[in-house]
């Protein structure tokens, strides 16, 4: 798929901008700080979000780290922003709308990276994962959080296509995905929140 026939589903961001916080991000919680935790991060460390929606996953980052923040969706950092602004946040945070399939950032330009119910949002999730094994250096860790089951099951077939037009996501295979991107999965752990299948995959750059 060319970048210019990718279609990117962020338009129904706009609706879910002014709730995401008080109706979806709750559901979120665990997974986005076992995510940081899991980095073992060190003072001055450069990490990479990709997909940070309202930034309510940075409220976990310790000070003692840098963060460039993205998403394709700008109501969505509006309110990230505004997060920033009322100093939610402890650690040095820089947000840019970006398309997470074309990243703007230098071959091995940091430590680790961390994406969040994002990589089955994308048009094309490997595009997406590529991408983030570039720009993370050799030996540092990709951490990746999602609704994920083994199987879609005949419900999970029936409901991927809407799923994709709510913008919720469809259904990938996360283990095929991190092998296909030449990544060694270290652990996979059941975030034990109310979200159903929600787990983290943490995986190291070779």
């Amino acid at each position: 798929m060319t970048e210019d026939n990718r279609k990117h589903r962020h338009g129904i961001y706009k609706l879910y901008a002014p709730i995401y916080d008080r109706f979806m991000a709750p559901s979120f919680a665990e997974g986005h700080s076992k995510m940081y935790a899991a980095l073992n991060l060190k003072k001055d460390d450069h990490i990479l979000e990709v997909g940070v929606g309202t930034g309510i996953s940075l409220t976990h980052v310790p000070e003692f780290v840098k963060v460039d923040a993205i998403d394709y969706s700008e109501p969505m950092l509006v309110k990230a922003r505004k997060r920033q602004e009322k100093g939610d946040f402890v650690a040095e945070i820089n947000f840019q709308q970006m398309d997470a399939h074309v990243l703007e950032f230098d071959t091995d330009s940091f430590d680790h990276c961390v994406v969040a119910h994002t990589l089955a949002v994308v048009a094309e999730p490997e595009v997406v994962l590529r991408e983030i094994v570039r720009v993370t250096k050799p030996s540092g860790l990709i951490a990746i959080v999602n609704h994920y089951k083994d199987k879609k099951g005949i419900i999970g077939t029936l409901w991927n296509p809407f799923r994709k037009r709510l913008g919720l996501g469809k259904h990938v295979d996360f283990k095929d995905l991190i092998k296909k991107c030449n990544l060694e999965l270290l652990n996979e752990e059941r975030v034990n929140n109310f979200t159903t299948h929600t787990r983290m995959l943490v995986c190291k750059n070779p």
